[in-house]
């Protein structure tokens, strides 16, 4: 019995983790790899204490349910739009359970999940499953509204990291320079703005980028100001304010020469992103 059950909680402690990291992944949702291990081993404790004698109850199913809406809200608490980060843990772990089951199948078992596998088995179903998960919701993703990556800004002693989405429909540039132009909310970016020039540029939900720059030119802050225009569905000959990082890094790559424009409000509509790269 120990040897099953120290099997049942390997098992299900590779399943829970597995899943929370794909279900991190498919949502672009910040991952710490500890609270995720955390959040597994619960998952795991439970899976064990199921099967004993005294833990019958928890086999229910609503029970079931809630104890993976809390391995949820432990991994990624304080993350936005957590509801669809549990509603995608529970399909990615209904895919990885089928790859369970059919390991077992191959393996010589009679199709139950809590069975011992063959751990080569095991892991051959979880890297086909993890293979095939990922590219189809990358395919997706990228159809639908571009793919988020991580974005670092510099400028003097100040950093900041973000989430962008490279945006393919988004081909902003400055008409003068040619330089590629990202577009971050305010608040989202404040850390690379000195205090001064934070309460500013702030001013942009009430005043226009015109008014806003006027005001800049008169304070010695060490940043080169601009205004670049725009359109976009409602919006004619609208202008941004912008300026050039120090340095800017997409997805581990450093590139020179791109402008950041500021927006008085977040860019992303649901908070998976704060930035706009073009594709």
């Amino acid at each position: 019995m120990a040897v099953y059950v120290d099997a049942l909680f390997v098992i299900n402690l590779v399943i829970d983790y597995i899943a929370l990291l794909v279900s991190a992944k498919i949502c672009a949702a910040a991952a710490p790899r500890l609270r995720l291990l955390a959040a597994a081993v619960f998952g795991a404790l439970y899976a064990v204490a199921a099967v004993m004698p005294f833990g019958a109850v928890l086999d229910n199913p609503f029970l079931k349910l809630a104890a993976g809406a809390l391995m949820v809200a432990a991994a990624f608490a304080g993350q936005p739009r957590l509801l669809r980060l549990t509603l995608v843990f529970f399909a990615v772990s209904a895919a990885f359970g089928g790859a369970v089951m059919a390991a077992s199948l191959l393996g010589g078992g009679r199709g139950g999940v809590l069975l011992p596998v063959d751990m080569r088995l095991l892991a051959a179903a979880f890297a086909v499953s993890y293979v095939i998960l990922t590219l189809v919701f990358r395919r997706s993703a990228r159809h639908r509204r571009g793919v988020i990556v991580p974005l670092t800004l510099r400028h003097g002693d100040r950093e900041v990291n973000v989430k962008a989405l490279r945006d393919t429909g988004n081909a902003l540039t400055d008409p003068m320079s040619g330089r590629p132009v990202i577009v971050a909310g305010i608040g989202d970016i404040r850390p690379l703005l000195s205090p001064s020039v934070s309460r500013t540029v702030a001013q942009l939900r009430e005043k226009d980028a015109v008014q806003v720059l006027e005001t800049l030119s008169r304070m010695d802050h060490g940043m080169r100001f601009q205004l670049v225009p725009y359109s976009a569905v409602g919006t004619t000959g609208g202008v941004l304010l912008a300026f050039k990082p120090d340095e800017v890094v997409v997805d581990g790559k450093k590139n020179t020469g791109m402008l950041l424009a500021l927006s008085p409000n977040s860019v992303s509509d649901g908070g998976n992103y704060s930035a706009l790269l073009g594709a």
